[in-house]
């Protein structure tokens, strides 16, 4: 990659919407998953919440984990030593 630059970017990664997706799929799996349980309507609030929470989380984990990174997205230490997320860009050309 000669010649590229990372600038820093606010804009989301694309693991970071995968995850966000599986969030919503996660809870939509969720209902679909108690209802097809034997008796699942009739389980107390608690277990509900509890088989929301880990379904939720499982599938948020799986979207981002197999989700690959953008072609231009790089993380990267800034100066403080914190990760930061980027974008791969050109540098300007001289046109001198």
């Amino acid at each position: 990659m000669t010649g590229l630059q990372v600038k820093k970017s606010g804009a989301p990664t694309n693991k970071a919407v995968a995850a966000t997706g599986g969030s919503a799929f996660g809870a939509a799996i969720t209902t679909l998953v108690i209802h097809a349980l034997p008796g699942g309507a009739d389980y107390s609030p608690e277990v509900k919440a509890a088989l929301a929470t880990v379904i939720t989380a499982l599938v948020t984990g799986l979207a981002a984990y197999f989700t690959p990174p953008g072609a231009a997205e790089a993380v990267f230490r800034a100066a403080d030593g914190a990760s930061v997320s980027g974008k791969i860009v050109e540098p300007p050309t001289d046109s001198g």
